[in-house]
């Protein structure tokens, strides 16, 4: 956050004000023709949030100098991450699978012909 003129908590809480105000003009706006293409202008909006959190990556001398030691741990994590949300997915399914056979006798749709 840098200099930030509010505490975290502060920040958080009108992070979540916004959000929710988003949220709540959204549903009033649902039928204007405008907010149905807004999509496409989030996307841009990434798109340039990206290469300026690369920008600024690029311009800390310290951050690219040890980039390598960097990189490392967030292949790392990034691995550590995708394994566990794989272990959890296969566990609920096998877990959601086999409440589904014991159920009803007919766990979404199956028998049908």
């Amino acid at each position: 956050m840098g200099s930030s003129p509010f505490t975290r908590t502060e920040f958080m809480f009108y992070v979540l004000l916004t959000m929710f105000a988003g949220v709540g003009a959204g549903w009033l706006l649902r039928k204007w023709k405008p907010v149905k293409y807004s999509g496409a202008a989030v996307t841009v909006v990434i798109w340039l949030l990206l290469f300026l959190m690369g920008a600024e990556i690029g311009a800390d001398r310290e951050l690219v100098r040890n980039l390598s030691s960097l990189g490392l741990q967030a292949l790392v994590f990034a691995a550590a991450g995708i394994c566990g949300s794989v272990a959890a997915s296969v566990i609920l399914y096998r877990l959601l699978s086999r409440k589904g056979r014991s159920g009803s006798g007919d766990a979404g749709g199956e028998g049908r012909r």
